[in-house]
């Protein structure tokens, strides 16, 4: 988890120095042009947290996405909420076609559990997101990545720490 932290960080960093067109020219022949400002509701679903829904916020491809979730895929519990965080940068390859990278953080709060052997307690995961996003129109994207997600059990960062990754996918709507 620490050294795809470390690459994100490393693309996100880049990301402050290079130009706004070094990967794509901004007024391609196509016509189409991203808005410098744009709000999006995203609903995605993966492999950790099962369904995840939210608001982007995306201004001269920075963006900050602000979620809420349920069903946890990590524990098998069928009754649990997720409020998430996660801040990234868009880079155009090509007009209509995005790699996002991001880095998140999700505060897990799981239902109880008549079952001793299950830990009910809350839990945090600290994530970094590689995705590719397709603009389908004005109003609708839809995008699939991968996740490095480490999966802490206690309220510190020393505590029991699974390392997983994961595969998301999801669709955006203005």
């Amino acid at each position: 988890m620490t050294r795809a932290c470390c690459v994100l960080t490393l693309i996100l960093t880049l990301g402050l120095a290079a130009p706004e067109n070094v990967l794509a020219q901004e007024d391609a022949p196509s016509g189409y042009q991203a808005p410098d400002t744009e709000f999006q509701w995203v609903t995605s679903g993966s492999s950790i947290t099962q369904i995840v829904t939210g608001l982007r916020y995306t201004h001269h491809h920075w963006y900050g996405e602000a979620s809420i979730g349920g069903f946890s895929a990590f524990d098998n519990r069928e009754n649990a909420f997720f409020l998430g965080l996660n801040l990234g940068r868009r880079f155009q390859l090509i007009p209509r076609l995005y790699l996002g990278a991001d880095v998140g953080y999700r505060h897990v709060i799981p239902d109880g559990s008549d079952n001793p052997a299950i830990d009910t307690g809350k839990y945090f995961t600290l994530e970094g997101r590689l995705k590719l996003e397709v603009v389908l129109g004005r109003h609708m994207s839809v995008f699939v990545g991968g996740a490095a997600t480490s999966i802490y059990q206690g309220y510190s960062l020393g505590s029991d720490t699974v390392d997983k990754g994961s595969v998301f996918f999801g669709v955006g709507l203005l």
